[in-house]
């Protein structure tokens, strides 16, 4: 069993932050028209915006009337995974892994139960999002003893 408790990653805020600047900065130096060039930086200020708020609804969650600070966790047993994700907890199933690298992983979970509404999560880990330990066991156990798809 492998459990890896989940950190706001700083890289990939400065990665985002810094993509939506450029995009931003790259729409007002262009010579486009004025009512153009705003309706897309405002689009583009959107997109920064509703990721700001869907990192923050990962890692805080409103109960009681306040926003409490959450620690989200991947708990991968032999079978199935629990994975908290929004302040519920999820049964889903073993991971498959999208892109594997030194320097970024992203893991796509499946709802155990078929359900309609019940959606795909892919989960993006930065090398900051775990703790070293947690991380060296989890792509250890992604590379070695993740049991294979028949």
């Amino acid at each position: 069993m492998v459990k890896c408790s989940l950190c706001w990653s700083r890289w990939e805020l400065g990665f985002v932050s810094a993509c939506h600047l450029m995009a931003v900065i790259s729409v007002v130096l262009a010579d486009v028209l004025v009512p153009l060039e705003f309706a897309i930086a405002g689009a583009v200020l959107m997109s920064y915006v509703l990721y700001l708020r869907d990192r923050f609804q990962t890692f805080c969650v409103h109960r009681q009337g306040i926003w409490q600070r959450i620690k989200p966790e991947l708990i991968i047993g032999e079978q199935s995974v629990s994975l908290s994700y929004r302040g519920k907890l999820r049964e889903m199933q073993l991971p498959s892994v999208i892109y594997f690298s030194e320097f970024l992983l992203v893991l796509n979970f499946r709802p155990e139960a078929e359900k309609g509404a019940a959606k795909a999560i892919h989960l993006v880990l930065w090398p900051d999002s775990l703790v070293r330990r947690e991380n060296r066991r989890l792509r250890r156990y992604l590379r070695f003893d993740l049991p294979s798809r028949l």
